[in-house]
């Protein structure tokens, strides 16, 4: 599904809490389980000590190729990943119809493209112990507590 430009420009706006550092995120999703979706989100919360449920991620941050050893990080901590297509700009049909088989198996998500628009795959089919976190550019990290507003809000921008 290509996301149109306008519902793209809207997503710019964070859609839950910015926080400035792992450590406020932690503490704001105590007790759920987190789906991170971003290389620089996801070895945040591994620096800050906590592993991610789900990880979504495609060796890439800002558009620029990650380091080889942040590369080796999330190989070692995710070896088993399951490999999805998305290209830019799009939300994979694959991604949305296995969103929630992902989010119980849980492990590594490599994208083949570009992982950003994922993020709303998983918001949808997350459930009310899950947080999603993603980035906001030269901001922080965002984090998500999906409820059905949200949820029936995103449905309609994405006309499902």
């Amino acid at each position: 599904m290509i996301i149109p430009e306008s519902v793209r420009d809207g997503l710019k706006t964070p859609i839950g809490r910015l926080c400035n550092s792992a450590k406020e995120l932690l503490q704001l999703a105590a007790g759920r389980r987190l789906v991170s979706v971003g290389d620089a989100c996801t070895l945040a919360l591994l620096r800050a000590g906590t592993k991610p449920h789900l990880a979504v991620f495609d060796f890439r941050s800002m558009r620029r190729e990650i380091s080889p050893d942040d590369m080796a990080r999330l190989r070692s901590e995710y070896p088993q990943a399951d490999t999805y297509e998305n290209p830019p700009g799009t939300l994979s049909g694959a991604i949305i119809a296995d969103a929630p088989m992902l989010l119980e198996k849980g492990g590594g998500v490599l994208i083949i493209g570009e992982e950003d628009l994922t993020a709303l795959a998983f918001v949808l089919a997350a459930g009310k112990a899950d947080a999603l976190v993603y980035g906001q550019p030269e901001k922080g990290m965002v984090l998500v507590l999906p409820d059905q507003k949200l949820k029936k809000r995103l449905a309609k921008m994405l006309s499902l």
